[in-house]
């Protein structure tokens, strides 16, 4: 009897500690048995579109439980670099940034094509024209181009050199045969950028859609935008570790699958869609508003829905969005700019790792 009271004694210890094990295990969620992700997502409501995937329980259906961590886009890749997180939302240009300096880091998960990068200003401040006034006087979009940006030469352009808005505004300028040199470019974040603008420190700002949208409400005017020149157009979504990615693949393809599920919900049910993303934004702080996202869906920034419109627009290569031409010109224009060293950046596929993915949920 004492032996085998002792003996069940000794199965429930094994046991406590198996379960332990377990629960100590970063990648088993203790909700069902879920695969765990760790993932930094930063307050712009294209990334914020992965809210409706959760609440509409499409990566609950492909086994996963994604653990989310609010922060900064800059803040996020700096968690990704260091391991904290599996996933951060990422650009073209900081993913090449960070190849540059040794970092194995790819864009695995696309979520937008932005598109909505444009020159803030204040038009009572600078009597310049527009591009769409020069464009119908010139009825030349490339002469209407040069002649919108000579007009700021010498002024102060705040932008973030760090993301995709850098390479858009010196992609617009080699199209139009200028320098960057005759512009003082100002390195800010992302969120310092309308209070500079509305003070007037700065000339012109260069941002993401929600400060965009904060200036605009204040009466201040688009000189120009990349919709004018398609290949400015920025990939971006989640970035993640190559090496986690191949120690993963059945949980990566699953989390495609989830996104794309997403976005194409999002696309057929906008209505129910937007209240979610507008919430979620609330909840951190940014107000934007329904009307808004309607304005901004597929108009300003455009959503892969799935692996026919990925194929088609991203992997084709007169897609709209053909990922090899971008990232190529990326690298091109931060060797010419001295971001990175010439050659350091070579292997395009290694980059963007959905063209891989892709072929698994195919």
């Amino acid at each position: 009897m004492k032996r085998s009271k002792a003996l069940i004694g000794l199965l429930i210890v094994i046991i406590a500690i198996i379960f332990a094990g377990c629960s100590n295990d970063e990648n088993v969620s203790s909700n069902g048995g879920l695969q765990k992700v760790k993932l930094a997502i930063s307050p712009f409501q294209d990334v914020y579109s992965i809210h409706v995937g959760v609440e509409k329980g499409f990566f609950e259906e492909e086994g996963i439980e994604l653990d989310i961590q609010e922060t900064d886009w800059a803040g996020g890749n700096d968690l990704l670099v260091g391991g904290k997180v599996d996933l951060a939302t990422a650009g073209d240009s900081d993913i090449v940034l960070q190849n540059s300096n040794g970092v194995d880091t790819t864009l695995a998960f696309p979520i937008f094509y932005f598109a909505g990068a444009a020159l803030m200003f204040d038009g009572d401040k600078h009597d310049w024209k527009t591009y769409d006034e020069f464009l119908g006087e010139t009825n030349d979009d490339k002469e209407a181009m040069r002649l919108t940006l000579e007009q700021a030469k010498g002024k102060k352009v705040g932008l973030n050199t760090s993301v995709s808005e850098y390479t858009s505004f010196i992609s617009m300028l080699n199209h139009a045969g200028l320098d960057s040199d005759d512009y003082t470019i100002v390195d800010m974040s992302q969120e310092d950028l309308p209070p500079a603008l509305l003070s007037g420190s700065i000339d012109i700002m260069i941002s993401g859609i929600p400060q965009r949208l904060a200036v605009q409400k204040e009466g201040y005017d688009t000189l120009i935008d990349q919709t004018t020149l398609p290949h400015t157009i920025s990939h971006n979504g989640f970035a993640a570790r190559r090496d986690w990615i191949e120690k993963n693949p059945e949980l990566a393809a699953k989390l495609l699958k989830a996104f794309f599920k997403t976005l194409n919900y999002i696309e057929q049910n906008p209505d129910d869609s937007f209240p979610i993303i507008v919430e979620q934004m609330k909840n951190v702080g940014t107000e934007i508003s329904v009307d808004q996202l309607n304005n901004v869906w597929n108009k300003m920034e455009f959503f892969p829905s799935g692996v026919e419109f990925y194929e088609k627009e991203v992997l084709h290569p007169d897609g709209d969005f053909y990922w090899k031409d971008r990232f190529q010109a990326v690298i091109d224009i931060m060797e010419a700019e001295g971001k990175i060293e010439k050659g350091v950046v070579t292997d395009l596929e290694s980059l963007h790792y959905t063209v891989k993915l892709v072929k698994e949920i195919e």
